[in-house]
């Protein structure tokens, strides 16, 4: 179980994350929705721990492991909402790179991982000229190929295709049942309900509401505080 305990985070004098805990536990997906500007990247990338927290810790079956890079790199994948590839080197270098970061002895992307996100045709191309959903697939390509048991999604479907979200929902679902857990950020109510066990509403950077996602999203919209074009 990996868990969120008291994070807080501050940009000067404006709290962008008050303390917030949670716990995502072995098969479960959980949601995280609110407007822009209510903390869910920034939660996201503090458990990611490519952001540090001012207050708080992340713990990993009850044992701290906050700045511990080797539990990242082995449990847990990360796919930033903006995409975070090196311009000049192509796909495969990238991976490549990435792979040995993690401590992979493979030195090619799974077969497996190639066919799910469409990648053969990328691998020789350079990623600064890829378009947006050719960087997130790349983007997920690297959360994936550790094998993690963690993965830390924020707006992991935005610029891709409806033939690559497909693929991934259906790869989602065999990872929960597989004993995968998932935070899971996300504007689009369909995401949340489709995929999602529980959803939890930041406002402002606290937690305003955790319920059952369809419930979570109804809070949202009864409040007003569902983002805009998203109904």
């Amino acid at each position: 179980m990996l868990e969120a305990v008291g994070l807080t985070k501050r940009y000067g004098g404006r709290v962008a994350l008050a303390p917030v805990s949670l716990r995502l536990e072995p098969g479960t997906c959980l949601g995280l929705a609110g407007a822009n500007g209510s903390g869910k990247s920034t939660l996201l990338a503090l458990l990611a721990q490519t952001l540090r927290p001012d207050g708080g810790d992340i713990r990993f079956q009850g044992r701290s492991v906050r700045g511990d890079r080797a539990f990242l790199r082995a449990h847990v994948g990360y796919v930033p909402q903006r995409t975070a590839l090196l311009g000049e080197l192509t796909v495969r270098e990238q991976l490549d790179l990435w792979g040995r970061s993690c401590g992979l002895r493979r030195r090619a992307l799974p077969e497996e991982l190639q066919e799910l996100l469409g990648l053969e045709e990328l691998l020789g191309q350079r990623a600064g000229r890829l378009s947006g959903g050719m960087q997130k697939r790349v983007s997920i390509a690297m959360a994936l190929m550790t094998g993690p048991e963690y993965l830390l999604m924020d707006e992991a479907f935005a610029a891709l295709d409806a033939r690559y979200r497909s693929r991934l929902a259906v790869w989602l679902r065999g990872y929960l049942a597989g004993g995968g857990a998932v935070l899971w950020c996300s504007h689009e109510p369909s995401e949340l309900t489709d995929l999602c066990d529980q959803a939890m509403v930041l406002d402002r950077g606290e937690v305003a509401c955790r319920a059952p996602a369809a419930e979570a999203l109804a809070w949202l919209e009864t409040e007003g505080r569902m983002p805009a074009g998203a109904r």
